[in-house]
């Protein structure tokens, strides 16, 4: 069986890009002295991928929509790059979520350019 992407176990249509995003948060006594050297001391790094769909039916956005809308939190099977060919479940949030329009494309009603961030509640 193929691995598919879901979110809390609902599986859903696989994103045109899939774009990996990290952020490293580091201590507060972090900074660059004068000669512009940094010293740096990590705390931890938070993963998160930036989502987009070219192309989505009705149905599919619906799907991707009302399992992350309003949601603290939930279950996200994705790819992870971190972690070489192995699926992965994590705890994310979403936000920022943009797309274009509805229209009409081959006579069915479809959405266009739906974009979505997610972070990992939890440092990697």
């Amino acid at each position: 069986m193929q691995e598919q992407f879901n979110i809390d176990g609902v599986t859903i249509k696989a994103p045109d890009a899939y774009k990996p995003v990290f952020s490293t948060t580091s201590t507060s006594d972090s900074d660059r002295d004068q000669n512009l050297v940094m010293h740096n001391t990590p705390i931890g790094t938070i993963a998160g991928y930036d989502l987009t769909w070219e192309v989505l039916t009705w149905e599919e956005i619906a799907i991707i929509l009302n399992s992350m809308l309003n949601k603290s939190s939930f279950s996200f099977h994705h790819k992870d790059p971190t972690i070489p060919g192995v699926w992965v479940d994590r705890d994310f949030y979403a936000s920022d979520y943009n797309m274009a329009a509805q229209c009409l494309k081959d006579n069915e009603e479809v959405w266009e350019d739906l974009s979505v961030s997610v972070r990992r509640i939890r440092p990697t």
